[in-house]
């Protein structure tokens, strides 16, 4: 017995894509191809002679959306953290250091000198404590490089001035925790 010819499946392929067709294309809901925003009932229930009822249409309340309301929060500056009992520090000017020990403690920087060493120890630090050296004179005022603390305890902190361009005289060095000033030296930077 030979294939299927053409002849044969042409009819029942053309029902099919017909039927496909219809499928596709066939108009659903009220025809508006918009859903509607309500269901509509879908049970009839018919009454003692003969009339019909609707089964009432349920109704769907709006569900609120919330609103944000923006709610300012106060502007204080940030509360430096509590003094450790016993903090102590000293600062040095220093042509140089090795760990915590100033090589050449400065009383004159010559005037040949392009940088100097700020070395700051201090004694009963605590965690979250910003240690900073600023140096002050005839060139005006310059920070060094603020570090934070992540330990408590004893320890040291250092940063590197460059003053090659800074006018001779009279500087005063100041070390800083939290802002505040706790140790102060002077020195003297020989005329340029």
């Amino acid at each position: 017995m030979a294939g299927l010819t053409f002849e044969q499946i042409r009819i029942p392929a053309a029902v099919a894509l017909l039927a496909l067709a219809a499928f596709i294309f066939w108009p659903r809901g009220d025809g508006s191809g918009v859903p509607s925003p309500t269901p509509r009932a879908s049970i009839v229930i018919g009454e003692p002679g003969g009339a019909i009822i609707a089964t009432p249409t349920p109704t769907i309340a709006p569900t609120p959306i919330p609103t944000l309301a923006v709610v300012p929060t106060p502007t204080t500056a940030p509360t430096p953290p509590p003094a450790a009992a016993g903090f102590g520090a000293e600062v040095l000017a220093c042509r140089s250091i090795s760990g915590d020990r100033c090589n050449d403690q400065l009383g004159t920087l010559p005037a040949s000198a392009g940088s100097f060493t700020a070395l700051v120890r201090f004694d009963a630090a605590s965690a979250g404590d910003t240690m900073n050296a600023v140096l002050a004179g005839p060139g005006g005022t310059i920070d060094g490089f603020p570090y934070t603390l992540t330990g408590s305890g004893d320890g040291y902190y250092y940063t590197t001035f460059t003053v090659g361009s800074l006018p001779g005289g009279e500087y005063t060095l100041t070390a800083t925790r939290n802002g505040e000033p706790v140790a102060t030296t002077a020195f003297k930077i020989a005329g340029r």
